[in-house]
């Protein structure tokens, strides 16, 4: 895992918004939730991500 990812990891675990995108969209049982499934959360597999956008995520980014 890159130093980038680490830190995707890092605040999405800690963070009170993070919804996964495939929770989201109802995928169900796919490759997509085995894909992003929730012991490797991310930011940017979240639904408010916006492409770093999020407010959450660029408010902690400064402390990663």
């Amino acid at each position: 895992m890159g130093e980038e990812e680490i830190k995707l990891h890092r605040i999405a675990s800690h963070c009170t918004e993070y919804e996964p995108i495939s929770d989201a969209q109802g995928y169900g049982i796919s490759w997509l939730n085995t894909a992003m499934s929730s012991d490797c959360t991310r930011c940017d597999w979240c639904v408010y991500w916006r492409e770093g956008e999020c407010n959450i995520y660029t408010s902690r980014n400064k402390f990663h």
